[in-house]
């Protein structure tokens, strides 16, 4: 659908706005394409440290972004640091977070609106190998989490998940009050985990660093906090890919053969599976589909709930039936 783009870390479409697509280049400009037409709505690329994984990483439109101009970007200060505000009509109003960095990967950075009309970010582990410092499992520590807030009124932010070494991209599936999150792994196993949000309950646990994947982690500290543990509902070794994309559950129309089904890719090997969850909280019949994305970055829904795919070499993908 589109090239010649700066390192795109995701790409969806607007509220109100359907005809366009909105893309965040990793090195600080929000892009608007429309057509053969490229506008820049915002550049932070003087306020953005770029690296492998630093960079501007997370955008989110308000609900009501078709009146009120509204939406939220998360991307790495100049220190390194994560910071996520609000912008109102291309202009920062206010900053919601600001959380230290201690090294400079592992930033997670995926901004979403969940169906109770939270803004949710997902925190990486803040970095080094086998999370040292077990932030992760720290509950007083924001990194490893997800992390939620109203947008109205102060912030407020709450841990919704612990145990994450760096969630690249969530989606909620709002019928079943359930979030989807591709997690990055260390030297073995990437995971999908299906985790139903009780936030009457204590945070639920992803498990890392004490388990990559369902495998115990025989380095450091293998101790977890408090909290139900979680298990992935699918997994991959290393020999399919190195880095997992997180997708979405496709509720679209022209391509039936993944209704119902939640798409992910891997970044390294380009490779998009598919899988359909199970009734009991679990998933069946992991399909590896016939797409392959190069520097797989971001899948979301279009408009109609059709598949977008960023690119990090530089292009935005749809997905079309074989042989169209």
């Amino acid at each position: 659908m589109a090239t010649g783009l700066n390192r795109p870390t995701w790409v969806g479409v607007a509220p109100g706005d359907p005809d366009a697509l909105w893309v965040l280049e990793q090195p600080g400009r929000v892009v608007r394409l429309q057509g053969k037409q490229r506008d820049t709505v915002i550049d932070l690329t003087g306020r953005v440290t770029t690296g492998a994984e630093q960079g501007l990483l997370g955008l989110a439109f308000h609900p009501d972004f078709a009146t009120n101009g509204r939406l939220y970007l998360n991307w790495s200060d100049e220190r390194g640091d994560t910071r996520i505000a609000e912008f109102e009509n291309g202009d920062q109003t206010r900053e919601l977070l600001h959380v230290e960095q201690p090294e400079p990967n592992h930033n997670g950075g995926h901004l979403a609106f969940g169906p109770d009309g939270r803004l949710y970010v997902g925190m990486g582990d803040g970095g080094g190998a086998f999370d040292p410092e077990r932030r992760a499992q720290d509950r007083t520590d924001r990194l490893g989490k997800l992390l939620s807030t109203p947008v109205e009124g102060d912030p407020s932010w709450r841990v919704e998940l612990i145990g994450l070494r760096n969630p690249w991209r969530f989606a909620f599936d709002p019928a079943l009050g359930e979030v989807w999150i591709g997690d990055v792994g260390q030297d073995h196993v990437e995971e999908i985990d299906r985790v139903l949000l009780e936030p009457d309950e204590p945070p639920k646990n992803l498990g890392w660093s004490a388990f990559e994947g369902t495998e115990r982690i025989s380095e450091g500290d293998d101790r977890l906090a408090d909290g139900e543990l979680v298990w992935p509902v699918a997994q991959y070794t290393h020999d399919d890919g190195c880095s997992v994309t997180g997708g979405y559950v496709y509720q679209g129309t022209r391509l039936p053969r993944l209704q119902g089904r939640y798409l992910y890719g891997d970044f390294c090997s380009g490779v998009v599976w598919s899988l359909k969850g199970a009734p009991e909280g679990g998933a069946a019949d992991v399909r590896r589909e016939r797409a392959a994305v190069p520097q797989l970055s971001h899948i979301g829904p279009d408009a109609d709930g059709e598949p977008l795919f960023a690119s990090a070499a530089g292009a935005i993908y749809r997905a079309v039936r074989p042989g169209r």
